[in-house]
């Protein structure tokens, strides 16, 4: 099926735990894919960005401590990550993605159904392109639907790519695919 049903967004950011007015950075993958790499990146982003948040499935009490915890070395407020809550279903599940503006993907291994709900949901997606399976599923699924220009080769693209769509609204703005109907 390539299409998907959904309800009318009628939640808002604050239902999320959310700032209204911020920039939010997501990444739903699971945390045992979050590495020392991509995590110092998104810190560098939330350094960069003032007004920004990165927003993270929720896992368990270990996990939130350490990443805030990893979050304070590198001098960023640990409220900063917001980690999202199981929802009751697949629909709420990718409506809440729409309040997010970009999704981060992990390096090593990629998000695979979480990319694709996002890419669902219309939230552009950013990956580095990896060298193994497990790293180049999210290259091809936005391959496929011709969003190459969010893949990228290394850790300073990959960054880069990230601040100037965090900071140029119209750019980003072309990269939401809204695929749900």
């Amino acid at each position: 099926n390539n299409t998907r049903i959904l309800p009318e967004l009628t939640t808002t950011r604050s239902n999320y735990n959310l700032p209204e007015s911020a920039f939010v950075f997501c990444s739903f993958n699971n945390s045992y894919k979050i590495s020392p790499d991509e995590f110092s990146i998104w810190m560098n982003l939330l350094k960069k960005i003032k007004n920004s948040v990165l927003w993270l499935s929720k896992s368990n009490k270990w996990v939130q401590s350490n990443l805030r915890n990893e979050a304070k070395k590198r001098k960023i407020d640990p409220d900063r990550l917001v980690f999202a809550e199981k929802v009751s279903s697949i629909e709420e599940h990718l409506n809440r993605h729409k309040h997010a503006d970009i999704y981060l993907d992990t390096f090593n291994y990629n998000g695979h159904t979480s990319v694709s709900d996002a890419l669902w949901s219309g939230l552009p997606v950013i990956t580095k392109l990896g060298k193994q399976f497990s790293s180049r599923v999210a290259s091809s699924l936005l391959n496929s639907i011709g969003l190459n220009e969010l893949i990228t080769k290394n850790k300073k693209e990959y960054e880069s790519l990230a601040l100037e769509l965090a900071i140029n609204p119209t750019k980003l703005s072309l990269f939401s695919c809204g695929f749900i109907k």
